[in-house]
């Protein structure tokens, strides 16, 4: 988003949205919410002869160099196809043949 932005100064804008992110006082469960309002009717349009929703839980490893953040391990990390110090998130999605949007 930031090099979007900006791409002459993609890393003064990723600080900046960062510091928006970190600092700011928003909350993101209203933002989901807001999301969920905005996509829902458009994955929900459906053509009759397709399938309904499709719920995905997917994991993600996320290489690290630390041990200070939170789940941080030596276990496998898929995006590396090996074991090494990474965390890993779990998402739930919900899908449609249109597209899909993260519940949690």
């Amino acid at each position: 988003m930031a090099a979007h932005i900006d791409p002459l100064h993609a890393s003064a804008r990723h600080q900046s949205l960062h510091h928006f992110e970190a600092k700011a006082e928003w909350s993101d469960k209203a933002v989901m919410q807001r999301v969920l309002e905005w996509v829902m009717p458009a994955l929900s349009a459906y053509a009759a002869d397709e399938p309904g929703y499709y719920w995905i839980i997917d994991d993600t490893g996320f290489p690290t160099k630390g041990r200070h953040s939170a789940g941080v391990a030596r276990q496998y990390c898929g995006r590396l196809g090996k074991q090494d110090n990474c965390q890993v998130a779990v998402s739930l999605s919900v899908a449609t043949q249109r597209g899909s949007h993260p519940v949690a």
